[in-house]
């Protein structure tokens, strides 16, 4: 019935594999575990392998690493089942019904989506502060507050959609660099009027990246946006109403205030990135940051 599926890349896999292939056989239910390691590190990949010798689990390696969207859909095609459930590796299970209550709404064509938590206590090292700060404040939300926006509330760390909607709307194999492929499948459900169901059935997320990482991982992000704003014009409407920094840059656009803000950006950036890098990040000045990443960006295409 259900194929779960876990992309890994530089992450120690064991303790999350063996809490899902524990729920799932107190499930009672047939299943399958299938976790593809994205051309991690050798020391990873040394841990990681026991994992292939339990039951109903298979894991591979690949030699080469394909990216976020690549791998999912290259796991949804190595999947048996007609239900599919995506985790990403560096999550940890909180619930013990975690798999039945995913089960008790595997019924209709439909993508059920968990969401995600962090740990309540912050970071006694500053170098992970300004993650843990965004992702309690930004993406940390009830299925109450992710289901008044669905489509724009997805996230590919915590999901279950059935077989036959992943065989219609599959992750964009066009975005390289990271970030916005989740973005992108959630219009495409939206488009072809696919329902996204948020529930209460969190995981939480321990792989938290250091201020500098996150950073950087930002301006990869930023990068790709910028890039996509003028690939994928077919969904501009998607995405200035979906994506709030794109919201921001239009409207600065749209007044004549881009040249000034640039200003403000360049005299300011030192300052802003030494609070994101501090023990106290303010996300006011983070969304500023990829405010003014985005508009460099698009002065130096033009």
């Amino acid at each position: 019935m259900l194929s779960i599926l876990i992309p890994v890349y530089n992450f120690n896999i064991v303790e999350l594999a063996r809490e899902i292939h524990l729920q799932a056989v107190g499930s009672g239910v047939s299943f399958e575990i299938i976790i593809l390691d994205d051309s991690s590190g050798l020391s990873f990949r040394e841990k990681n392998r026991i994992v292939g010798d339990w039951k109903n689990v298979r894991y591979e390696e690949l030699t080469t690493n394909i990216g976020r969207a690549r791998i999912r859909n290259k796991m949804a095609g190595m999947a048996g089942f007609p239900w599919l459930l995506f985790l990403d590796c560096d999550s940890q299970v909180v619930r013990p019904d975690y798999i039945v209550s995913y089960l008790a709404r595997c019924e209709k064509e439909v993508v059920i989506c968990g969401g995600r938590t962090y740990d309540e206590r912050k970071p006694a090292d500053p170098a992970y502060c300004l993650r843990w700060v965004y992702g309690r404040m930004r993406e940390q939300k009830s299925a109450a507050d992710r289901n008044c926006r669905p489509w724009n509330s997805f996230m590919t760390n915590n999901f279950v959609i059935a077989r036959t909607v992943f065989d219609r709307v599959t992750f964009d194999e066009s975005i390289h660099q990271y970030g916005h492929e989740d973005t992108f499948f959630g219009f495409e459900l939206q488009r072809k009027g696919i329902p996204v169901i948020h529930i209460d059935n969190p995981l939480t997320h321990i792989g938290l990246e250091t201020n500098e990482e996150f950073l950087k991982k930002t301006q990869e992000s930023v990068s790709s946006l910028t890039m996509l704003m003028h690939q994928k014009t077919a969904y501009r409407k998607e995405m200035i109403s979906g994506i709030k920094l794109l919201r921001h840059y239009s409207w600065l656009k749209r007044f004549h205030l881009l040249s000034l803000f640039l200003l403000f950006f360049t005299g300011f950036k030192k300052q802003i990135r030494d609070n994101l890098m501090s023990r106290h990040p303010r996300l006011f000045l983070f969304d500023m940051y990829k405010l003014g990443l985005l508009a460099e960006n698009e002065k130096n295409s033009t």
